[in-house]
């Protein structure tokens, strides 16, 4: 009887164990880079300050969630961002063109470097710091419209 208890016990933990490696496997397959859609790259990771020029809502990453889209121009170089920030319900505050804003993100080139979007991390106006990802990249957003929103 004692064998036989052992060998349902050892079944039982086999299969749970195996769910979990599988289980780990999805999500590393789910996190990793999808060809054609950008990802955060800490490597890239770049700061400017500039001047909102333009503010738009447009549907991203299959149509999921309708994004905040910036055009930001920097002030140093001139040169015009495209941001990607969050979704738009995430946001608690107005954005209004022409308002002065500093951005910390990831700088991806789309289209063989024809166009320039700055994949937000962090964002700095109207003196209040709102954070859209983690350090890694993360968004903050991730666990959906009812997550607690990180303000600094």
């Amino acid at each position: 009887m004692e064998p036989e208890r052992f060998k349902i016990k050892s079944t039982i933990i086999l299969a749970m164990f195996s769910l979990f490696l599988l289980a780990g496997e999805m999500q590393a397959g789910w996190l990793q880079a999808r060809p054609g859609l950008p990802y955060y790259n800490v490597d890239r990771e770049i700061t400017i300050e500039g001047q909102i020029e333009d503010i738009r809502f447009e549907q991203r990453y299959e149509k999921r969630a309708s994004f905040l889209i910036l055009q930001v121009k920097d002030k140093s170089s001139g040169e015009i961002y495209e941001v990607e920030t969050a979704p738009a319900w995430f946001f608690q505050v107005d954005f209004h063109q022409g308002e002065k804003v500093r951005l910390v993100g990831s700088l991806v080139e789309v289209n063989g470097g024809q166009k320039k979007l700055i994949m937000a991390r962090e964002m700095r106006l109207q003196n209040q710091t709102i954070i859209l990802r983690d350090r890694r990249g993360f968004p903050a957003w991730s666990g959906g419209q009812g997550r607690q929103r990180k303000r600094g």
